[in-house]
């Protein structure tokens, strides 16, 4: 039986920064693609998506860091 004090096993990945904030877009091409990623998360959840959008979001899939994400949206992998 674990006790309410006990850790029950988490356990992070090596490269887990906790408190660690994600740098803001570098130009505002950066913030377009942003916004355009977080537009597209947003149909592909409703279901109303388009072919592109859909297409961009399943790029970004493999993708572990906001920088790649956003690379793989824009088809720069």
């Amino acid at each position: 039986m674990i006790r309410s004090d006990e850790q029950r096993g988490v356990v992070e990945p090596e490269d887990a920064h906790r408190g660690w904030v994600a740098p803001t877009p570098a130009d505002a091409d950066e913030a377009a693609a942003d916004r355009a990623m977080a537009a597209a998360e947003r149909a592909v959840a409703s279901g109303t998506a388009t072919d592109e959008q859909r297409a961009g979001v399943d790029r970004m899939g493999g993708a572990r860091t906001h920088e790649q994400r956003r690379d793989a949206f824009r088809g720069e992998d």
